[in-house]
């Protein structure tokens, strides 16, 4: 899952526990996985607030901090899902989830910079079970297509987000700055074929 809390700003494809089942539309294809798994995808809503919460809070310590840089409570997620679910308009800051075998199985928003809305900041978060199989690749493809006019990502991942690190590099050329456990990221996609991620893994 993802939040909107500038502290906890940062691209992860953190692990999660299975994400509770619910319906709602509108649902839109976004292809298949790199092993052939359908997936579906439909816009964050408003009465999304519990099936977040039960996301977020289904991560374990690890997949936390690799998250949200830090250590997060109950309370401080609370709050980080009233400012996401408060700020999403689906144009200057797009957020959605991604479905496959009629279940969440991740989320992920973009959502661009004031002074700057050419420039975006990218966060997705993929269920444990769902880790290492192109996930995240698909929703960053999904997320970018909708970004009209964005051209750059700038975000803040942990140094040993392995996996995140490797999805943003596969967005366009990425150069990073890595202090003390944390590395500064942007990445030029102005050049970058959102259909063309649909195979990155």
């Amino acid at each position: 899952m993802t939040a909107g809390d500038s502290s906890a700003r940062g691209a992860a494809e953190g692990s999660a526990e299975a994400l509770p089942t619910r319906r709602a539309a509108p649902f839109s294809g976004a292809g298949r996985l790199p092993d052939g798994t359908p997936v579906r995808i439909r816009p964050l809503m408003a009465g999304d607030r519990g099936l977040l919460f039960a996301g977020f809070a289904a991560l374990s310590p690890r997949s936390r901090r690799s998250r949200f840089l830090r250590e997060v409570s109950d309370a401080q997620l609370e709050r980080m899902l009233s400012v996401l679910l408060d700020t999403v308009d689906q144009q200057s800051h797009i957020a959605l989830l991604l479905y496959a075998d009629d279940r969440p199985i991740a989320v992920g928003r973009l959502r661009s910079f004031t002074s700057d809305p050419a420039v975006a900041d990218l966060a997705v978060t993929v269920a444990d079970d769902w880790q290492g199989r192109g996930v995240g690749s698909v929703l960053a493809r999904e997320l970018l297509a909708r970004a009209e006019g964005v051209r750059e990502i700038q975000t803040v991942v942990s140094r040993g987000n392995a996996a995140s690190l490797g999805m943003l590099a596969r967005l366009g050329q990425m150069r990073s700055d890595c202090v003390n456990g944390t590395c500064d990221v942007v990445i030029d996609v102005s050049r970058s074929s959102a259909a063309g991620l649909a195979d990155a893994a």
